[in-house]
C-alpha cells in the first residue's frame, strides 16, 4: 500500500527530543510503523518510548490530531498510545508517546494473522461505534476533529480535484501526472465515474473512521492487539470504508465475509454491502494509481490496476 513516510535523519530527531527530555536519549532505533509517519523507538531515563514525524505536505491534519483523538478512544476501550507531546522542527510535526507492547500483524505468517481476525473485526467495530455526536463533517477531520467536507459524496469526489497547495496537499497540482507518467486518464476516468455511480447505494449515516486500517497500523502480542496506530488518516462517514480497504490490501485475509458473519450475528443490516465494497475499492484504487504514479513505481502501480481491474470484472 502506499508509503508516505518523511524521510528524517538520526540528527533531526535528537534536536526534536531534547525539546522534551533534558537527560540522555538511549537506544534511538528507526523502527516500521505506518504508511504516513516515520517512526522512530527510544529510551530516556529507563523508559521507552516512540516518536513519529509528519512532514506539512502529508495530510491536511496532523500530529495534534492524534492527540485530540487518543482520550476519546481510549474511553471507548480501543488501544491506543496517549500522546505525551506534540511538536515541530522546521517542517516536520513530531509525537512523542509511550512505547506499546507488540509487533505489526505484517511481521506475523498469514495464518497467525487471520487469528487475529476476530480481535480485528471487534475493534474495527468498536471504533465506528464511537460517540461522534459533537462533531461534524465528512471525510478526513482537521485537528479538531471537523470534518473537511459538507458531505460523504463530497469528501470522496475530491479525489479527481488538484489540491490546493497553500494547505500543504502532498500531491499538489497533480494533473499532469496523465502526461509525463504512466497515469492513465482512461482509466482513473472510468474508475472514477463508477465510483460515482456506486455512491448512490450508499444508505445514510456517518461514524468514525480510521482511515488506513491495515496490517501495518496494528500491533500484537501473546494473542492479544495491543494498539491501533496512526489515525492521521481518521474522519467520518460510511464504516464500510474501512473494511474496504483492508480488503483491497489483505484480500487474501477474506475480511469481507468475516465483518458480513460478524453484523449477521449481532442481526446488523448490511444494506447493498458489495456494491459499497466495490465504489470504496475504487477509491482506493485511484488513490493508489495517483501515488504510485507520482512516486514512478510502475510495479506498484500495476499490482493496483489489476487488483482493482480484478473486482471490477
Amino acid at each position: 500500500m502506499p508509503d508516505l513516510r518523511s524521510v528524517v535523519t538520526d540528527r533531526q530527531v535528537y534536536d526534536a527530543l531534547s525539546q522534551y527530555f533534558s537527560t540522555p536519549i538511549t537506544d534511538l532505533t528507526p523502527i516500521a510503523g505506518g504508511n504516513v509517519a516515520q517512526t522512530f523507538a527510544f529510551r530516556n531515563s529507563g523508559e521507552e518510548y516512540i516518536v513519529r514525524f509528519n512532514d506539512d505536505n502529508m495530510m491536511t491534519a496532523n500530529l495534534s490530531k492524534e492527540a485530540y483523538l487518543a482520550p476519546k478512544l481510549a474511553a471507548a476501550g480501543i488501544p491506543v498510545a496517549p500522546i505525551l507531546y506534540v511538536g515541530r522542527l522546521g517542517e516536520r510535526h513530531f509525537a512523542i508517546s509511550r512505547k506499546l507492547p507488540g509487533r505489526m500483524l505484517e511481521t506475523f505468517t498469514g495464518q497467525e494473522v487471520k487469528q487475529f481476525l476476530p480481535q480485528m473485526v471487534a475493534i474495527l467495530d468498536t471504533i465506528h461505534h464511537s460517540d461522534i455526536s459533537d462533531t461534524q463533517g465528512y471525510g478526513v477531520m482537521d485537528d479538531h476533529g471537523v470534518g473537511f467536507a459538507a458531505s460523504w459524496r463530497d469528501a470522496l469526489s475530491r479525489i479527481a480535484d488538484e489540491e490546493d497547495e497553500r494547505m500543504h496537499g502532498y500531491y499538489g497540482k497533480w494533473h499532469h501526472l496523465f502526461d509525463d507518467t504512466f497515469l492513465e486518464r482512461d482509466l482513473f476516468q472510468n474508475l472514477y465515474q463508477r465510483m460515482q455511480q456506486l455512491l448512490d447505494f450508499v444508505p445514510p449515516g456517518r461514524y468514525l473512521l480510521h482511515g488506513d486500517y491495515n496490517l501495518r497500523n496494528i500491533l500484537a502480542q501473546d494473542g492479544k492487539i495491543t494498539a491501533v496506530l496512526d489515525w492521521l488518516g481518521a474522519g467520518y462517514g460510511d464504516f464500510v470504508y474501512d473494511i474496504a480497504g483492508l480488503d483491497f490490501w489483505c484480500p487474501w485475509l477474506d475480511v469481507r465475509a468475516s465483518f458480513q458473519r460478524y453484523y449477521q450475528e449481532r442481526q446488523v443490516a448490511l444494506p447493498a454491502y458489495e456494491e459499497r465494497l466495490l465504489c470504496y475499492q475504487c477509491y482506493t484504487a485511484l488513490v493508489g494509481l495517483i501515488f504510485f504514479a507520482k512516486a514512478g513505481n510502475e510495479d506498484g502501480y500495476q499490482w493496483v490496476r489489476r487488483a482493482i481491474l480484478d473486482r471490477l470484472s
